[in-house]
């Protein structure tokens, strides 16, 4: 049980780390459509870079996003549906769901972003406006994918093991 709780412990740093990271990066977001918007209506122009920032970030706060969703067990699920099944069906269903989800996380969002990372950054496309590596824009899939994975095999481990009293099993 040592190395569930060690686990776990990781996951709440990452995930208070997140958090943190999460609004920051709607701040500066915030800002940024702010200054466009009203750098467009003031001086009849938009700076070229305003577009382009608010849209990576828009990425980046989706993705991180969504791996804090899935830590905190708000991810869609099929709750109207697990709610009219005995609790064991429900277990069962929970570890199925939270297979998928593992598998899609390591699949598509790590193994793909991954070589898609790979791929952008081999080509020396740049964002033109920011002037980086447009590599950058896709980090976020394997980074969210690592985290996503991360999480979902907490959660399955403490569905595994029946650990109700520290993480109940959603209903």
């Amino acid at each position: 049980m040592e190395v569930l709780d060690l686990f776990r412990k990781l996951n709440e740093a990452l995930a208070r780390f997140l958090k943190l990271a999460l609004v920051v990066i709607f701040l500066i977001l915030v800002v940024d459509v702010l200054w466009g918007v009203g750098s467009r209506y003031l001086f009849g122009t938009q700076a070229s870079w305003s577009e382009e920032l608010a849209r990576l970030l828009m990425v980046w706060l989706v993705l991180l996003g969504s791996a804090l969703v899935c830590r905190e067990e708000g991810h869609l699920g099929l709750d109207v549906i697990f709610r009219s099944w005995s609790t064991e069906v429900q277990r069962w269903g929970h570890l199925f769901v939270y297979l998928v989800v593992v598998a899609f996380a390591v699949g598509v969002l790590t193994w793909g972003g991954f070589h898609l990372v790979q791929e952008r950054f081999a080509s020396g496309q740049a964002l033109p406006a920011l002037g980086i590596a447009r590599g950058w824009f896709y980090v976020a899939l394997p980074v969210s994918g690592v985290l996503t994975t991360l999480f979902m095999l907490e959660s399955l481990l403490v569905t595994l093991l029946h650990k109700a009293d520290e993480k109940e099993v959603p209903t």
